[in-house]
């Protein structure tokens, strides 16, 4: 399924709330992930660029004290039902933090800062034309769970799952029929939803961003 990249695609489609998996030690990449360089710029603060980019809200998810994010003056949002859960814990923490006027989270893991710059507007037309209430992203025969988006309204199924100690992102993505978006292109010349976990994932993804100029800017 393909949408137009129109930059100004914000404006012809309900409002959309990112949520930055901020979680995690990163222990394979030296610890403190969130703010490992990469191509000249922490991952952070990169996802978050790309984030703002397509979104009219961004969010932090994490358990960190919020102190730590001051700097970028962005609401942190704690997992719920409580720390522990993994990712799904974070998802629905930000689902309970949604703005009122918001009914779509869209998912940006903080490792992951290699986006298509329509990715949120694929993701959504893609859920609104199937009549799903989540879709997720994939490239090259591999599916990117965390690069999702999730409709209001299914909190309680990932509540049950994860009261069934069922913490797979993929559970609640099979139950709700979520939708599957394939993205086939490079993102300039770069795999898109490159994960980066380890130092030597992080070193091969800064020497491709050397010459990487970014995203474009929100219209």
């Amino acid at each position: 399924m393909t949408v137009s990249s129109d930059p100004t695609h914000k404006n012809k489609h309900p409002k959309t709330a990112a949520l930055i998996l901020a979680g995690g030690e990163g222990l394979r990449m030296g610890g403190n992930k969130p703010f490992r360089e990469v191509g000249g710029k922490t991952l952070l603060p990169r996802v978050i660029e790309v984030a703002q980019a397509q979104c009219e809200y961004v969010m932090i998810s994490s358990n960190e004290d919020a102190d730590v994010f001051k700097a970028y003056g962005l609401p942190v949002v704690a997992d719920k039902p409580q720390a522990g859960q993994g990712p799904l814990g974070g998802i629905l923490g930000g689902l309970g933090a949604l703005p009122e006027d918001t009914d779509w989270l869209v998912t940006f893991p903080v490792d992951c800062p290699i986006v298509p710059v329509d990715m949120v507007a694929q993701l959504l037309n893609a859920a609104q034309t199937d009549n799903a209430k989540a879709a997720f992203a994939s490239h090259a025969d591999r599916d990117h769970y965390l690069s999702s988006i999730w409709h209001r309204d299914v909190a309680h199924v990932i509540g049950e799952k994860l009261a069934d100690d069922d913490r797979r992102v993929r559970g609640p993505l099979q139950a709700l029929n979520a939708s599957k978006v394939v993205f086939d292109d490079l993102v300039s010349g770069l795999a898109p939803f490159t994960n980066i976990n380890t130092s030597d994932e992080l070193k091969t993804v800064t020497a491709a961003l050397a010459s990487f100029v970014g995203v474009p800017s929100r219209k």
